[in-house]
């Protein structure tokens, strides 16, 4: 059985989402991979955040980084500093952990990109989320296609067209795979994906019936915030 690689998804310890903090609690799980979410700045800093904000188009990173304004994009900003994406890339440099960029919007792209060919990153980093032009302009860097987070009625119905639908579309697109919300992910997938060689992950998997299935599927990677329990599973699916 092809066992998958463990993607910590942000915020998969204690300290909150996408603070330097949980980067590093990710990497000291010794997950494969630690996945982070990109905005941008509006002086082109590519910086760790989820959710959108008028500030972002407002403050420069470094205006944006000062106590008084970074806590109006959330309370957890109060104790800690916005983080760099290229304080990440600099940091994994000497560390075996993979990235999993996830770029929020169509701003990220060429900010995220600038710094993955900076640090020569390509073959440590994945690119999920908004991820348009990218493998036409940069062959060379792995991004995965994002699938609908749920399924609608007719593709519930005819799962199979589904399948033969997201995997073509992924081809054509020269995706390096699949990214699927896990309730999505079912056999007609990972069997056609195999077929083309396309890799599937799947985020946000939590619990160990899940984990099972998915490992049995044979994904490639596992997004989720326990990844000492999914690396427990992959264990005792190994022996």
């Amino acid at each position: 059985m092809k066992l998958p690689m463990v993607a910590a998804h942000t915020g998969c310890g204690t300290a909150p989402d996408n603070t330097y903090a949980s980067f590093l609690e990710g990497v000291q799980m010794k997950a494969d991979i630690v996945e982070i979410d990109i905005r941008v700045t509006t002086d082109g800093t590519a910086i760790l955040l989820h959710d959108d904000s008028p500030y972002l188009r407002e403050y420069t990173f470094e205006q944006l980084n000062r106590r008084e304004n970074r806590a109006k994009l959330a309370a957890a900003y109060e104790e800690h500093e916005l983080v760099r994406l290229e304080d990440v890339l600099r940091y994994v440099q000497s560390h075996t952990a993979k990235l999993n960029l996830d770029v929020k919007d169509a701003s990220g792209i060429e900010p995220t990109i600038a710094l993955v060919q900076q640090y020569q990153a390509q073959d440590r980093v994945f690119i999920t989320g908004c991820s348009d032009g990218i493998t036409k302009h940069y062959p060379d860097i792995k991004v995965l296609m994002n699938t609908p987070d749920s399924l609608s009625r007719e593709d519930a119905a005819d799962y199979a067209s589904f399948a033969n639908r997201i995997c073509k579309e992924a081809s054509n697109g020269a995706y390096f795979g699949l990214n699927m919300a896990y309730g999505t992910c079912h056999a007609d997938v990972t069997e056609l994906a195999r077929e083309q060689n396309l890799a599937v992950w799947v985020y946000t998997v939590n619990e160990q019936e899940e984990m099972m299935r998915l490992i049995e599927l044979g994904v490639n990677a596992i997004t989720t915030r326990r990844p000492i329990r999914l690396q427990e599973v992959i264990r005792g699916c190994s022996v």
